[in-house]
């Protein structure tokens, strides 16, 4: 058998040795390293991104709670302003309608009382005529109920 040949047997040794430590050394030098690199990167990947969702999770609280602060205020000031503004108008709105009433409409006001005065007067003007010339309000029934039929429209306008 030749491996066991005395003659090539530490040939064969020796050559098995150089090639082993070859690639021990290759190994210990090159691949091992690399290897560990590697390993203790996915180690820190996987202690960061738990600390980090711990964090995440912290920094998010904080964020709601600024966030949920900032739309209370916001709210607060909003509703404020509005009750502000509506006082104002308010306000606003009564002087301006005094305003407008004193002013503008006293005219108009006066001349629909004259007008109204006037159209009063002619009717009971137009009544006592009518009583002077139909003493009796049976011979001119008639004449007096559309009269008065007018009579009671106008009172019941100035009433509403």
């Amino acid at each position: 058998m030749p491996q066991f040949d005395k003659i090539t047997f530490f040939n064969q040794i020796f050559w098995l040795f150089c090639f082993f430590s070859g690639f021990y050394l290759i190994f210990l030098k090159v691949f091992l390293p690399k290897l560990s690199s590697v390993l203790k990167a996915r180690v820190k990947k996987l202690q960061k991104g738990s600390d980090g969702a711990l964090i995440f999770s912290q920094e998010q609280e904080i964020v709601t709670s600024n966030f949920n602060n900032a739309i209370e205020e916001m709210t607060s000031v909003v509703k404020n302003s509005v009750l502000a503004s509506t006082e104002k108008m308010g306000v606003w709105s009564d002087s301006t309608v005094q305003t407008i009433n004193q002013g503008s409409l006293k005219t108009s006001n006066l001349e629909m009382e004259r007008s109204l005065h006037k159209q009063i007067v002619s009717q009971a003007h137009c009544l006592h005529h009518l009583e002077i010339r139909c003493p009796s309000r049976e011979d001119c029934g008639i004449l007096f109920a559309h009269t008065f039929s007018y009579m009671d429209e106008d009172v019941s306008l100035r009433e509403s």
